[in-house]
């Protein structure tokens, strides 16, 4: 379950951000932009190559996933091995979007319980999500039910001090 929280995550929690994108010409700019961006602050001695532990400090997500992200296996990522990541992150994210929006068979952006069914580990979860016990979901409401169990299970895999 923690590795379908985790990939959920991965792919719904950054749709809010990218909702807000310009239209698509300055999208894959803007998109380049923040990839360089974020891999320079997680890079925190500046040597182009994100250690483990520099991902464990700065970016949990991209630690946990460290192997399958370091596809020529030399313990560090670079800048291309990151950005093939996101790239697949990216599709994952529209694929995501698109079957939340065909779920949403009255288009009002919200998804009823019976929408949901369409999603099933969704529809599994349906009233643990729902945190406004309103019987629709949104995608804040996704969104803070994945952090919170991502955050739950990055605090269990932590040993404790």
């Amino acid at each position: 379950m923690s590795k379908w929280i985790l990939s959920l995550a991965l792919i719904a929690v950054p749709c809010l951000a990218l909702a807000t994108e310009k239209p698509e010409g300055k999208k894959s700019e803007n998109i380049n932009a923040k990839i360089d961006q974020l891999f320079k602050s997680v890079d925190t001695n500046g040597n182009g190559k994100i250690s483990k532990e520099e991902a464990e400090q700065k970016a949990p997500a991209i630690a946990e996933n460290f192997d399958k992200i370091d596809a020529n296996h030399d313990g560090a990522l670079n800048k291309k091995e990151f950005k093939a990541f996101w790239a697949t992150a990216e599709k994952k994210r529209r694929e995501f979007s698109q079957r939340l929006q065909q779920a949403d068979l009255d288009k009002n952006g919200k998804l009823s319980e019976e929408e949901a069914k369409a999603l099933p580990n969704l529809s599994a979860r349906f009233n643990e999500i729902d945190g406004n016990h309103d019987g629709q979901l949104v995608i804040k409401e996704i969104s803070d039910y994945l952090r919170a169990q991502a955050s739950a299970g990055n605090a269990s895999a932590t040993p404790a001090p």
